[in-house]
């Protein structure tokens, strides 16, 4: 198994969260099984009746030991303005270029190269590989494996977990959470020479007021910061839409979004129960649709511990992003470190370091004979 030629395999896939995953977790499950794993599929519809494929792909002993998990998602953001095919992958200048290269299709290829490497027979405990489906829109494919997974019923959820998003190889304790919710101002479009119209845009902005003070609050009262993390402040991020409203109609409907990141030891509902409030205060309709928790494993772990000791580093890191540890971090003791840099995950023209993946070969590998007793 070779993860670069994988990874350009994987690219060829449209996997934009929205679009079904089937055909890319149906040639996912027969590479797993040709590499001698047990593979379970979790199969879920999205909030939109999608149908959506997770695998757990399973090596070695049934012994009791709940091993090790490599941890990934096959989704990705849209691909839009790019100078070239999203979808073909391309390599120049010691670069693989194509959606997902970075976030996370080369991460992926990397675990599942890794996994070839070991027979079962070489494990004294089992190692997991895991490829989720929408992580980008709110963790939904690591919620159902949690909560539907016939393998982790029977055998226990692995007891580490890795992590593998970009953070150029380095190690991860700590990352902020996701919460995201929308206001929804109702109105009646008419000609606005007409008077007869009703604005919805009007609706909403008592409620941006409100919005913009808790942003200034939560961004400038220091008791609310967290020097962990940089910046120490959390994301109180609002956009607003009336679908591009022609200036010469009374908008019929406008919504406001806000995202927020939790930081560990944030008291997150006390927020999101002033948002309600004021929605409900002036009429708008509230709907929290993401609400996932940040994620601190402590610096002192084991699994964080080995990263350490891995990797040479002396000090773990945080990240201000949001991963489906913040999901498997409730069931498993997690490390975040994968291949690729932040800085190159959704952007056009995407692309991974070659030399990311050898390193990120020997991270993983050194994991697995740590944990797996290889």
């Amino acid at each position: 198994m070779d993860a670069k030629e994988l990874t350009k395999t994987l690219i060829g896939y449209n996997t934009v969260s929205p679009l079904s995953n089937v055909e890319v977790m149906d040639f996912l499950t027969e590479t797993l099984e040709s590499i001698d794993c047990e593979v379970e599929r979790v199969e879920y519809k999205d909030p939109a009746g999608v149908l959506k494929v997770n695998l757990i792909g399973r090596k070695g002993p049934m012994n009791g030991e709940r091993g090790l998990a490599l941890l990934g998602h096959i989704d990705t953001v849209p691909a839009i303005g790019w100078s070239m095919d999203p979808f073909e992958a391309r390599i120049a200048d010691e670069k693989m270029y194509g959606r997902g290269s970075c976030d996370m299709k080369g991460s992926v290829a990397c675990m599942i190269e890794v996994a070839s490497h070991y027979a079962a027979s070489d494990l004294k405990a089992p190692l997991y590989v895991v490829i989720t489906a929408d992580e980008e829109v709110g963790y939904l494919g690591a919620i159902a494996v949690a909560e539907k997974s016939q393998m982790f019923k029977e055998h226990g959820f692995p007891k580490y977990g890795i992590v593998g998003e970009p953070t150029e190889l380095h190690a991860v304790y700590a990352h902020k959470g996701t919460v995201r919710f929308t206001a929804t101002a109702h109105g009646r479009a008419a000609h606005s020479s007409t008077g007869e119209g009703d604005n919805a845009n009007l609706k909403l902005i008592p409620f941006l007021a409100e919005m913009r003070d808790i942003y200034h609050e939560l961004t400038s009262d220091t008791q609310y910061f967290n020097d962990e993390f940089t910046p120490a402040f959390t994301d109180w991020n609002i956009t607003i839409s009336d679908g591009e409203c022609p200036g010469n109609i009374t908008s019929p409907l406008s919504v406001c979004c806000v995202n927020y990141r939790p930081m560990p030891g944030d008291n997150a509902q006390v927020w999101i129960d002033r948002a309600r409030d004021s929605a409900e205060k002036h009429g708008l309709i509230f709907d929290l649709y993401i609400n996932a928790s940040p994620v601190r494993t402590p610096p002192d772990a084991e699994i964080i511990q080995a990263a350490l000791e891995i990797t040479g580093e002396t000090e773990p890191g945080t990240v201000a992003y949001g991963t489906d540890a913040a999901v498997f971090a409730q069931h498993m003791e997690t490390v975040v470190i994968g291949p690729g840099s932040i800085l190159q995950a959704h952007t056009v023209d995407e692309w991974m370091a070659l030399d990311q993946f050898p390193q990120a070969i020997s991270i993983f590998s050194q994991f697995v004979n740590r944990f797996c007793g290889a």
